[in-house]
């Protein structure tokens, strides 16, 4: 892996920018301790690290840029290959994309996935298409005069950027592009000018305005004649409209301040004519241009993952080994990789059957995610859960020591030293 700064959290600091008394307030509630003790109280702050923040430089661009890169834990097995999300307005979005992404993974709703956060240097330049220097009501824009860098950003992320994350990390080829307002902009133009670069793409309130609805002419005529076979869009629309106006009466209206949804509601029009493009469309009437990123990560990864989850309850007592191989291999024809089983879903399965004391089936389900995830501290702790359970108690211990080889976990520990006592 990349040496880069850590991206933490889990310090807290009291605001300086804090009206005087809020400060003094605080400084006391952080004293109390303190003063109700008499003596210090010892602390210990360990950062909470989800990725680094690593600096290339772009011959293309001509500057330095930091990307935001999220590995998941498991990255430590060198079996395990990832596809690679990468998101326009890192610095914005990487928190709550990392999040999310970890949580649905973990329930075995989704792969695990490498997270590549661009941050911006000059965000109207790069993600613009086209030199544009106006407002969507035509207005001239003194804002928008670096407007047009986009062909030159897509080449820094397709020559630079990717070969540097695929030369340094177990990628797969499956690519996703995700990007907000002027982002989401440019995921529709990747969709359109480059279809092949990614797999799939989320166009979050994407500013579809620009330079008279070019993207809109441009998708009419890609869309409906290019085949999108093994392509996938998952589009995002904010309720930006007037109050009172909705998504019937606003595409006839002309009011400047509905342009947005009623530009989204044509858009949706030309999707449906597209050819072999697996798409979605989702309108958020409870969420504004600011807030609709959020809800929209999570809906774009369901509905991309949609089938990667089992299709039988975990408790269903007919699922077996083969079940489970049988579905994965379906899950990797549909994403154009091979997908090993969800640890998570296996792992859920192995304690299931030894809940009901099916214990060769539980011991399967064990064995198959130790031979995919071989350095797995937790599956290790778990196969030695499963040899407590059938009291044998020699391979248990061999089980848990196996588990703190690679990892120092309390619970493991305690497992083993309670094993140790025994005579």
């Amino acid at each position: 892996m990349e040496p880069g700064n850590p991206l933490t959290f889990g310090l807290v600091l009291i605001p300086s920018f804090a009206p005087p008394l809020m400060r003094l307030f605080l400084s006391i509630l952080l004293l109390l301790p303190l003063l109700c003790l008499g003596q210090p109280a010892k602390q210990t702050s360990t950062p909470i690290t989800i990725g680094t923040k690593q600096t290339i430089h772009s011959a293309i661009l001509k500057e330095d840029r930091n990307l935001w890169i999220y590995v998941p834990k498991s990255a430590a097995d060198t079996k395990t290959r990832f596809p690679v999300l990468y998101l326009l307005d890192g610095e914005g979005f990487f928190t709550s994309m990392v999040g999310t992404v970890d949580y649905l993974s973990a329930l075995g709703k989704m792969p695990e996935m490498i997270i590549v956060g661009i941050e911006n240097t000059d965000r109207v330049r790069d993600l613009t298409p086209t030199h544009f220097p106006f407002w969507a009501s035509g207005k001239p824009a003194n804002e928008l005069k670096a407007s047009g860098g986009g062909p030159n950003f897509m080449a820094f992320l397709e020559k630079e950027v990717m070969p540097y994350i695929e030369k340094r990390y177990q990628t797969q080829p499956y690519r996703m592009l995700v990007g907000h307002s002027l982002g989401g902009l440019t995921v529709l133009q990747a969709l359109v000018n480059q279809p092949t670069l990614f797999t799939s793409y989320v166009a979050i309130d994407p500013s579809i305005w620009w330079d008279n609805k070019l993207i809109m002419k441009q998708a009419e005529k890609a869309l409906t004649q290019k085949d999108y076979a093994g392509e996938n869009l998952f589009f995002a629309t904010a309720n930006t409209m007037d109050k009172g106006m909705d998504t019937v009466r606003v595409v006839q209206d002309e009011a400047q301040g509905n342009h947005n949804v009623r530009n989204h509601l044509l858009f949706r029009e030309t999707l449906r004519k597209s050819k072999n493009l697996a798409w979605a469309w989702k309108y958020y009437p409870e969420d504004n241009h600011g807030s609709v990123p959020f809800p929209a990560q999570y809906d774009a990864l369901r509905f991309f993952f949609k089938k990667y989850e089992l299709d039988k309850d975990l408790k269903d007592s007919t699922i077996t080994l083969e079940y489970v191989k049988n579905h994965y291999r379906t899950v990797s024809a549909i994403l154009q990789y091979p997908v090993l089983p969800a640890v998570g879903t296996v792992n859920a399965l192995g304690y299931i059957s030894m809940g009901e004391k099916r214990y060769d089936k539980a011991y399967q389900f064990f064995k198959m995610n130790l031979e995919n995830y071989p350095t797995n501290a937790g599956l290790h702790d778990s196969m030695g859960d499963y040899y407590v359970e059938v009291g044998d108690k020699k391979k248990a211990m061999e089980a848990f020591r196996k588990a703190l080889s690679l990892e120092e976990i309390a619970e493991t520990r305690r497992k083993l030293k309670s094993l140790e006592a025994r005579k």
